[in-house]
């Protein structure tokens, strides 16, 4: 008779992983408020009927109309820039006269 093959610690660790990982992956994303086989529906490499692949297209459409939002809002944030600016200068100058008159005022009281 032919001696039987012991498996090794190494290999029931491996296996073990096989198991484990996958099953505590899908625990945690149940406890962390997440669907995980959505996540894997969602995945590039599982798409391959042409209403998914439309999808793709829908995001490169909305990716142009997304930069162009980006240059209305940087338009946006560099008016509210400018106005910040002008805001700190007036603010600037009034406490420039603000502490002139608070030196004069020590002047007077000596």
């Amino acid at each position: 008779m032919a001696q039987k093959y012991k498996m090794t610690g190494c290999a029931k660790f491996f296996i073990f992983l096989i198991i484990a990982a996958p099953l505590s992956y899908i625990a945690a994303s149940y406890y962390n408020g997440s669907d995980p086989f959505e996540r894997f529906k969602k995945m590039e490499i599982f798409k391959s009927t042409p209403e998914e692949k439309s999808e793709k297209e829908v995001k490169v459409i909305s990716r142009k109309n997304d930069s162009q939002n980006a240059n209305d809002s940087n338009d946006y944030l560099k008016k509210e820039l400018e106005l910040k600016d002008k805001e700190i200068k007036y603010l600037k100058q009034k406490i420039k006269s603000l502490e002139d008159i608070i030196e004069a005022q020590k002047k007077e009281l000596n």
